[in-house]
Parts: C-alpha cells; sequence; structure tokens
C-alpha cells in the first residue's frame, strides 16, 4: 500500500527548462482562478510548502493492448531536506469519474525521494477507452491520510482544458523527454507518391540534441496514426546504430506505406519508445502531418528534389534511346541523381519500373555499384537499360523510381517521371546549329574538315561546349561519327582536347575535336556528324545529328594577317614570313618561315602547326614542321619552318598553303625491326588557307652585307681568292679566305630547326669551274663546320683540287654566291662578283 505512489499514475508533459536541472525551481506565488482554462502544462499542484507536482508530455498511441497514455510527472523539491515520495500518489480519471490503472514504468520504480534542490522524473502509461480524448482526462494529486475518510486527502487537480490535445501542429518543433536527455523534434517535409495498389507516405524528421550528453536514438520508433487510432508502422532504417551528440541535429528519412484511402484523411506521425518490461510502446511526441496530395509524373525535363538517408537529392531522367531489335525495341534511360545537402550517404538499393498506358510494366535495370557512394554536389548517372514491344507509345508512359526492398521492409515508391523518346525530342539540325545535352550543356558543331595525311585522309569535326549553368562543370565525355553520302564511316574515332582545362567555368566555353580516317580516294558529296556518349561495353548513345550538304569552307588569308590560336593554355597567333621553293638537280621543296607569338599570360608550350599545299589542280602535298619544345614565355617569339617535298608535276605558278592547330594523331605505330620509325601524323584542325604564287620573292643580295638567313644576319667582307701554293712551287686548290658577321634577330628567343647555308666559288671564264663548302648556323651539326655568332670571325675555306690549274683558263674574276640549304635543295640568296688575289670588302 505505502508504494502505490510509485506504482500508479498518469501525467500529460512537453520538455520542461527544470529536466534534470539541479538549480532551485522558483514555485508560482498565487494560483490561477478555476475558471480560467490552463493547458495541462502549465498547472500544478502544491505538495507541501516547499514541493510542486506538474504533469508534462501526454500523449495517445494505439496498440495491442489497448489505446495507450503516457505521460511525465515532474516533482520539484525546493526544500533543503530529500521530499519522501510514499507518502503522495497520483489518481487519473476522466472528468466523469472514471479512473483508469496507471503503471509506473520499471526504469522508474527505484525512485523512492527527491533530493534537495532538484527535480525528478516519473514516467507512466495507462490504458484508456479506446474513445477517451486528452481533454476528457484530470490528474488529482493524492497525500495519505489515516484521518482522513478513505485514508485519502487530495491535494489538487489537473484538469486538462476542453481544447487540448496531444499533437504538435504540422511542421512545428517539439521537445521531448528520451531516456536521460532531451530531443528537439519536428516534421520538415513530407510528400505522397502512389502505384497501382498503396500510397507511399516519406516523411523527413528533425532530431536535434538539446541535451548536455550523446543519445542513442536507435530505439526510437515511429507510427502513422489516423484520428480513428488506426496505427502503421513506420520505416527508418536511418535511425540504426544512429548517436547524436550535444547540440547536433539530423534529417531522418522515414517511410510508411498506407491505403490509398488512408492516405487522403488527416494523419500523424507517433515516436515511440519500447518499454520492453511491459511490452508497450511508450509514445514520445505526437506530430500531426500536412495534408499532401500524390505527386503527378514529373514532366520530362524537370527535376524533382526527394529525400535519401536525410539528404536531399536532386533528380532527373532523360530521354529515351530506342534501338529496333527482333523482340520491339530496347531503350536506354539516363536517370541523374545529385545529392545536394552536406554529407555522403550510401548509394541506395533503388529500382526502376516503366509502366505503359494501361498500366502494363517492364522493369529497368542499371549496374549496381558495389560500396558506390552519392557525395555532396557530385552528380552520378544511372544508365537504365530495358525492352518494350513495337506497340507501346512512351508518350503514355511513365519511370516509376522505387526504395528496393529489404529484410524489414517491403519498399516503396520515390517518384513518378515522364519521359521521351530521342525520336520525338529535338534530333537533327544543320551543320550551323547546337543542341542541349544534360540540361546544362549546350553543344555546337563548328566545322568539318577534311585535312589530308601521307596516304589517307581525316576528317575532323570542331566542336564547342558551352556550360549554360551558373556553376563550373566537369568536361562531359562525347564522342561522335561521320556520314558520307548518307552511309555512316565505320572506323576508328578519336576525341581530342583542344582546350588546357580541366573544368568549364559558369558561360565558358571548352574546345574538342572528333576524327578518323578515310581513303583519300573518298568523293565526299554531302556530309554529317551525329554527336555520341560513349557506353562502357555497349554502343555508344545517338544524341544529335549535325547534318550538312559540304565540308565546310575553309578561311581564305591575305599573306599579312596572323594566324590566331584562341584555345585555353595555348593562345598564340602566327605570321607568315617568307613561303619560298627551294631547287635542286633532281627535286624541290617549298619552304616557309612562321614567327608564333605566346599569347597567354603565363610561360606556355606553344600549340604545335600542321599543314599542306594544294595546287589549282586539287594536288595536295603535307607539310612538315620543324618541332618546339619547352615553355615560351609572354609575349614571347619562336621561328619556325615549314617544308615539302614537291612531286615534279606540282603547279608552283597558283597553289595554296593551308595551315592549322597541328594535334598529333594517335595509334601512329610503333617501329618495325628493320625498318624506320614511322613519322607522326597530325591531324589539322581550324585551318585557313594562304594563296601563292611561284617561287617567291629571294630579293638576292648584291654586295653579300646584312643576308636575312633564318633569323639570323650574315655579313662578309675582306674577301680574297687565291691558288694554294705548298712547299713553295705546288698548288693543291684554292684558298677563299674572309672576315664574317653573323648576327641573331634579338626579336626571336628560339629559332627553330636546323639551319645551313652554303658558300660557293664560281670562277667567270669559259670553264665556269666551281666549288662550294656547307655549314650550319650557329648549331653544332656531326660531319658538319659551324659557322657561330660573333664580329669580325676570321674564316678561310679551302677548296683542295690539284688538278684546279687545268681547269681555271682566266684568273680575273670569280663570282660569290651564298645558297640556303634545305635537305638537297638550295636557294640562292646572296651573289656578287669579285676579282681574283685581290682582298675586298
Amino acid at each position: 500500500m505505502n508504494h502505490r505512489w510509485l506504482k500508479y499514475g498518469v501525467v500529460t508533459v512537453t520538455a520542461s527548462a527544470m529536466l534534470f536541472s539541479s538549480t532551485p525551481v522558483i514555485i508560482p506565488q498565487t494560483a490561477q482562478a478555476a475558471a480560467v482554462q490552463k493547458s495541462i502544462s502549465s498547472q500544478y499542484v502544491r505538495l507541501n510548502s516547499t514541493s510542486v507536482l506538474s504533469v508534462r508530455d501526454a500523449h495517445f498511441l494505439m496498440q495491442e493492448k489497448g489505446k495507450v497514455l503516457a505521460f511525465n510527472v515532474y516533482i520539484t523539491n525546493n526544500s533543503s531536506r530529500p521530499l519522501n515520495l510514499i507518502d503522495y500518489w497520483i489518481r487519473v480519471k476522466t472528468k466523469n469519474g472514471k479512473v483508469f490503472k496507471a503503471t509506473l514504468v520499471e526504469s522508474d520504480k527505484e525512485k523512492t525521494f527527491v533530493p534537495a534542490k532538484t527535480t525528478e522524473t516519473l514516467t507512466y502509461y495507462a490504458v484508456v477507452d479506446s474513445g477517451t480524448k486528452l481533454s476528457d482526462l484530470q490528474f488529482q494529486a493524492i497525500k495519505w491520510d489515516f484521518s482522513a475518510a478513505n485514508y485519502e486527502r487530495s491535494l489538487g487537480t489537473i484538469s486538462a482544458p476542453s481544447n487540448a490535445t496531444d499533437k504538435v501542429g504540422a511542421f512545428k518543433a517539439k521537445t521531448m523527454r528520451f531516456q536521460n536527455t532531451k530531443i528537439r523534434s519536428a516534421v520538415k517535409q513530407a510528400f505522397i507518391t502512389e502505384d497501382k495498389s498503396s500510397a507511399y507516405m516519406t516523411i523527413n524528421f528533425l532530431l536535434e540534441n538539446s541535451g548536455l550528453q550523446a543519445a542513442n536514438v536507435s530505439a526510437l520508433k515511429f507510427y502513422v496514426q489516423t484520428e480513428s487510432m488506426s496505427v502503421y508502422t513506420v520505416n527508418a532504417p536511418d535511425l540504426e546504430q544512429m548517436v547524436i551528440q550535444p547540440k547536433e541535429r539530423k534529417i531522418v528519412t522515414l517511410n510508411v506505406t498506407l491505403p490509398k484511402s488512408v492516405a487522403r484523411k488527416p494523419l500523424s506521425i507517433v515516436a515511440a519508445l519500447n518499454d520492453e518490461a511491459s511490452k508497450v510502446q511508450l509514445p514520445l511526441g505526437v506530430y500531426a502531418l500536412p495534408s499532401v496530395k500524390p505527386a503527378a509524373a514529373l514532366a520530362y525535363g524537370k527535376a524533382r528534389t526527394v529525400y535519401m538517408s536525410g539528404q536531399p537529392i536532386r533528380t532527373s531522367v532523360g530521354a529515351a534511346v530506342l534501338t529496333e531489335n527482333d523482340d520491339g525495341y530496347g531503350l536506354t534511360i539516363d536517370f541523374k541523381l545529385k545529392n545536394i545537402g552536406s554529407n555522403s550517404i550510401d548509394t541506395p538499393n533503388l529500382e526502376f519500373i516503366l509502366h505503359t498506358k494501361g498500366y502494363v510494366s517492364y522493369p529497368l535495370t542499371y549496374s549496381k555499384e558495389e560500396n558506390g557512394k552519392l557525395l555532396p554536389n557530385i552528380e552520378k548517372k544511372l544508365e537504365l537499360t530495358g525492352q518494350i514491344p513495337d506497340e507501346a507509345q512512351l508518350k503514355d508512359a511513365t519511370i516509376e523510381l522505387r526504395m528496393g526492398a529489404t529484410e524489414k521492409d517491403k519498399g516503396y515508391v520515390i517518384g513518378n517521371y515522364k519521359t521521351v523518346s530521342q525520336s520525338s525530342a529535338p534530333s537533327e539540325g544543320s551543320l550551323s546549329s547546337s543542341f542541349v545535352y544534360d540540361e546544362k550543356y549546350e553543344i555546337k558543331l563548328n566545322s568539318i574538315q577534311r585535312s589530308p595525311l601521307q596516304d589517307s585522309d581525316m576528317l575532323v569535326a570542331d566542336i564547342t561546349v558551352t556550360n549554360k549553368s551558373n556553376e563550373s562543370q566537369k568536361i562531359p565525355n562525347l564522342s561522335g561519327y561521320f556520314m558520307v553520302n548518307g552511309v555512316k564511316v565505320e572506323g576508328d574515332y578519336k576525341t581530342i582536347s583542344l582546350d588546357d582545362t580541366i573544368t568549364i567555368a559558369p558561360k565558358a566555353t571548352y574546345n574538342y575535336a572528333v576524327y578518323t580516317k578515310i581513303p583519300y580516294t573518298t568523293t565526299i558529296n554531302s556530309v554529317s556528324f551525329v554527336s555520341t556518349e560513349p557506353v562502357q561495353d555497349k554502343p555508344a548513345k545517338n544524341l544529335y545529328r549535325f547534318t550538312g550538304q559540304k565540308l565546310s569552307e575553309v578561311p581564305a588569308y591575305g599573306v599579312t594577317r596572323a594566324y590566331e590560336i584562341t584555345n585555353i593554355g595555348k593562345k598564340a597567333n602566327a605570321t607568315l614570313l617568307r613561303s619560298v621553293i627551294f631547287e635542286g638537280e633532281k627535286t624541290r621543296h617549298f619552304y616557309s618561315e612562321f614567327v608564333l607569338t605566346n599569347k597567354e599570360a603565363r610561360a606556355a608550350n606553344i600549340a604545335q602547326l600542321g599543314g599542306y599545299v594544294q595546287d589549282a589542280s586539287g594536288q595536295v602535298v603535307p607539310v612538315q614542321f620543324s618541332e618546339t619544345s619547352g615553355k615560351l614565355m609572354p609575349g614571347g617569339k619562336i621561328l619556325i619552318s615549314a617544308w615539302a617535298k614537291l612531286p615534279s608535276q606540282f603547279d608552283i605558278s597558283n597553289y595554296k598553303l593551308f595551315i592549322g592547330q597541328g594535334v598529333e594523331a594517335a595509334g601512329t605505330g610503333t617501329p618495325q625491326e628493320g625498318k624506320p620509325a614511322p613519322v607522326a601524323e597530325r591531324v589539322i584542325v581550324k585551318p585557313v588557307s594562304y594563296s601563292l604564287s611561284g617561287s617567291g620573292d629571294t630579293g638576292i643580295d648584291t654586295d653579300l652585307k646584312n643576308i636575312a638567313l633564318a633569323g639570323h644576319e650574315l655579313s662578309l667582307q675582306k674577301i680574297r681568292a687565291q691558288l694554294r701554293v705548298i712547299s713553295g712551287f705546288t698548288v693543291e686548290g684554292i684558298d677563299l679566305s674572309t672576315q664574317y658577321t653573323l648576327t641573331q634577330n634579338e626579336e626571336y628567343d628560339v629559332i627553330a630547326g636546323e639551319r645551313k647555308i652554303m658558300i660557293e666559288f664560281v670562277n667567270q671564264d669559259s670553264h665556269q669551274v666551281t666549288y662550294s663548302k656547307t655549314f650550319t648556323i650557329d648549331k653544332e651539326a656531326e660531319g658538319q663546320e659551324m659557322l657561330k655568332k660573333g664580329t669580325n670571325v676570321p674564316l678561310t675555306i679551302t677548296f683542295a683540287d690539284p688538278e684546279v690549274q687545268s681547269k681555271i683558263s682566266d684568273y680575273k674574276k670569280y663570282k660569290l654566291n651564298i645558297y640556303e640549304v634545305f635537305q638537297d635543295t638550295k636557294l640562292l640568296i646572296a651573289s656578287k662578283e669579285l676579282t681574283w688575289f685581290t682582298t675586298e670588302d
């Protein structure tokens, strides 16, 4: 009898600042008038002059035992001595006088007194009538008094007001007492989806630890409860082994399967804690759910944010690519997920079903990533594949996204999405058109060019990607193929980046090219380019077809106009300095020089050039450029040369030089034993043309002064020719002595390639005997003499010939010729007639 206080009672409470407080609580001076309706938590009963009792957190949950009411009783002892609980107990009854048995939870039965200056909390539960509402209840505090009738004396009653409810309004926060701490909680979001048989509600629920110690919330249970007290168990996988640290907040994603008729009624979600000893779920808080309607299928091209494991995930579906096969159509659809929250989550076990008209269902599959993650702000793309019959119409179809079933849950619908077939989406345009890819990229074809190689040609598509979004984006993985005269060109396609960048800034562009080889004999009447997205271990996905009638025109430049390279990390211009034809006994070469200027803000590797020459008859000869290596300072210049060995029938009276960025083609080949290494072939991108004619204006120097020579200037002075005599009378040849000055044009930081000159002696009699010697210019070469830079450098050239006297009939005049030498050809650049045995300037 003396422990009845500890075993029975009922009270309704919300979270209190007094909970676990060691500071004395101030007791109100006076009570409010009984006629004024007050909330349960604002009422109290005085147990004695220094102690009070209050009731908070009263909530209902229907379960196997019936309608269970759980509540907390707070007893504050402001005296300097402990308060013995044996003398007090509480009675729970309706306002009509019906009494319900209340039971103290097992974990609180050891609390027999309240220490001085503290507040103690006791949790009770009672099974009440199914029709009992909180507004029907009263909580009567009683003290044992053996001098009174029935040995009990009423100390006061806490009466629920007529408008009392145990629910918190939708989206309103409530602090619930959980074990030995306080958890601030609220419904943050709720939405409903449906399939043919059921409704699926997803609830995002806030849990914030406002106490002072960590809370293991894995024991929390949730239930959806109707007004008529029907209860549905909520699946809460996020709570498994979840610990919330003090002041930490987490959003957990809850889901529940409901009958469609129930989903449209007023609902609440109940947080509860299982009391193992009594086999009762103790409701800790009841939260009204907002009234929501099932979400319609998301329109194609739109995105929807859903919650998975407490994180907001932006989802969208792409166009379906249909491939005809023997069973109807195979389809491929991209589904995108982007975690826009702050924490990574495990990639959920998702399932996809395509529903056509009449709710005929077709499963869609994708490659599941083991131990995959959805990382914040990183998009993940799932490629869904499936099969549909010929008669299925995608315009009437929806894609159902489901959370996959587990051992504990049957799974549920997350959302429904509309798609379109690729043939319904814009998929074709002219060569100058563009299309939108992945919602944030605009893809534009700049040109399709034909680039000649040694024994074949390259088709090259020049493409620009624009980032339409306001955020930096990764470079998309795109490729493509060509169609010539309506037929797909089969071959090895390569994609090359023209920009040195790893991301695309907002509203910025990225440039790349796609190329493949074709036989040089191919006649092209019309050409198209199909942009594709590569798919691992599967055929590439067609995205867009750029149609056209002919190859793009190559811009024609005047010889004084510089060729501009505008790609990121390679900005430069190339100016044509000269173009000439070097003649040989059996061959001739086209030769030209360019100045490349670095237009980048930093030192950079200069872009390589590539090109070819073409005469009026259409004969094409690839041009080789001198190699450049190393970085060039901003504004720095490099002199490079370009050449081509011309066939005898090449018409030099009217021809064009085509140049562009030269990108080394992939798959050049590897050296074979006993054969020379293959020459690297260059794909020419963004070409322009220069119209040329004749052998070029060489401007032959006639005084042997300031001879322009590949970025250098050469001057000869004190020139003297005489017979070479040894032992006083034996003639063994001719000695040509001189002093030379060789300087480099300081405008150039680098002069690429090997430069040579030939000095030629031609006697001016009827025999025209000729001798010559070749020198490298300021670069050593094996087996070659070098003219080094310097001023008035002495030089003696000996033309050894013991028979020289028999070859010369007149020792009056000779001619000294200076040639620029290239391979086995030469070009006369200076010539002067001089007198034998005389030193001339």
